[in-house]
């Protein structure tokens, strides 16, 4: 049976001690503290490590928090269950010497024999059959980028053919409509709800 290790036994041990209630000062305590604290600022000036101290031997000086019944058992328990987990349920660290090496020795050998099988089977590989298997599987989409290439040619063309003149008077046009257009906008929407 595999053990806890120390840090992990700590671990398990301070998150326990952290679910436990607050402790509660005993009746009294507060006062006496403020009266000793406020004596020894009676009688000097303290520098900040003096009232430090002052007030670490006040806390030292509670009585110490008894843990649970239960804690003792609970950590007991914990324990066990640790202990009865197997070695191939927990972290790589934890597996034996031996099936880490096997482990080791078995991944390195399907890793090699992958990257073989992939170095020879490309070098076998025609590229000639590769591209015309693609070609037929792939047919519609090569219909459809000669299409595309003939629209673009054949709009090039057309679009070479129109005089310079044209062009630029319709792109005037186009762009004296629009300012039209956000102008009328602009002054219905001044006269119609503005007044309103």
């Amino acid at each position: 049976m595999k053990k806890m290790t120390p840090e992990e036994l700590e671990q398990f041990i301070h998150r326990e001690l952290r679910a436990l209630p607050p402790r509660k000062a005993p009746p009294g305590f507060e006062a006496r503290l403020q009266a000793a604290v406020e004596a020894r600022l009676n009688q000097a000036a303290l520098s900040p490590e003096q009232v430090e101290q002052l007030v670490a031997r006040e806390l030292r000086a509670l009585p110490l928090r008894r843990a649970p019944r239960t804690l003792e058992s609970r950590v007991l328990a914990a324990i066990e269950h640790r202990a009865m987990i197997p070695w191939y349920h927990k972290s790589w660290s934890y597996w034996p010497a031996a099936i880490r090496g096997a482990f080791l020795a078995v991944s390195t050998g399907v890793a090699g024999a992958l990257i073989t099988a992939f170095y020879f089977g490309v070098n076998r590989v025609d590229a000639s059959a590769v591209a015309a298997q693609a070609g037929e599987r792939l047919g519609l989409l090569t219909k459809a980028y000669h299409a595309a290439e003939w629209a673009a040619g054949f709009g090039s063309q057309m679009f070479s053919n129109i005089p310079s003149l044209w062009l630029y008077g319709g792109v005037t046009v186009v762009a004296a409509l629009y300012a039209t257009f956000f102008g009328l906008g602009a002054a219905a929407y001044r006269t119609l709800y503005r007044n309103n």
